[in-house]
């Protein structure tokens, strides 16, 4: 009997890999993973199957469900089979799998790593672990302290307040809109201006750390050209694994040109 879904019937159609965020075309209904699409769309503009110019894609959350489920061979040899929404927590602890010293050429199991670099490279571990106490000294000093209880005005001069979300709002014109709000910076939740988003920032001592601050006042970690918030989902699990994102880092996503300043 066949399983209720084949390997070869969901492989991306460009890269041949299984596509952990799978997408398909409105044309045709080829798959495609994440990467593929956005080069295809920034690329060619051409789908790879069927031919059709500027062809429109769409995440496909059925589909993603059921490459979850899909069985993996461990890529480490070790034996063992998981299913992809599993692979990568397997991946972290495989007896199997090897670890490179960036220092010199030595590669070894995970215990045998760490034994070789505190016995052989005590010295670079404690200046990395130095400059790392320094920097983040360095960075919480000079972060700007923000009262919240007094008038606060953003980098614009306009007077700004905390929202129904833990979020600073000016109540005027955002600049934008997304899929999420109707393009005022608040007043009470929702998207907010650049400005304000600044404020988000270092109200959390955030600046600089390459992150945002999403429409549900979650702390968003930019990762492959997109931002995840970690929050979990009854249905498909947590905002930035396995392909799913909620539709606040989402709308933040196609947001982040008006953002991108604030983390440079």
């Amino acid at each position: 009997m066949k399983s209720q879904i084949e390997e070869e019937d969901i492989m991306c159609l460009v890269c041949q890999e299984v596509p952990i965020n799978a997408h398909t075309s409105s044309c045709c209904g080829c798959v495609l993973c994440e990467d593929c699409t956005i080069q295809t769309l920034k690329c060619s503009k051409i789908c790879p199957h069927c031919r059709n110019q500027n062809p429109k894609f769409e995440k496909n959350m059925y589909l993603i469900k059921l490459i979850n489920k899909f069985p993996v061979a461990c890529k480490y040899e070790c034996g063992r089979i998981s299913q992809i929404s599993d692979i990568k927590n397997h991946y972290q602890n495989c007896p199997k799998r090897n670890y490179s010293c960036s220092v010199c050429l030595y590669q070894g199991k995970k215990q045998d790593f760490f034994n070789h670099i505190t016995s052989r490279h005590k010295d670079e571990i404690m200046s990395i672990f130095d400059n790392y106490i320094e920097q983040s000294s360095t960075l919480s000093n000079s972060q700007e302290k923000i009262d919240p209880l007094s008038d606060v005005k953003n980098s614009n001069g306009d007077i700004s307040h905390i929202g129904k979300t833990p979020k600073f709002y000016r109540g005027k014109n955002a600049g934008h809109k997304c899929n999420t709000c109707d393009g005022m910076c608040g007043p009470h939740d929702g998207c907010n201006c650049p400005p304000c988003m600044e404020l988000d920032l270092k109200y959390r001592n955030l600046l600089g750390k390459n992150v945002l601050v999403n429409a549900e006042g979650k702390v968003a970690f930019l990762s492959n050209k997109s931002f995840q918030c970690g929050t979990l989902n009854d249905e498909w699990g947590k905002c930035g694994q396995f392909g799913y994102r909620c539709r606040y880092c989402t709308s933040l996503t196609s947001d982040f040109p008006y953002y991108k300043h604030l983390l440079q």
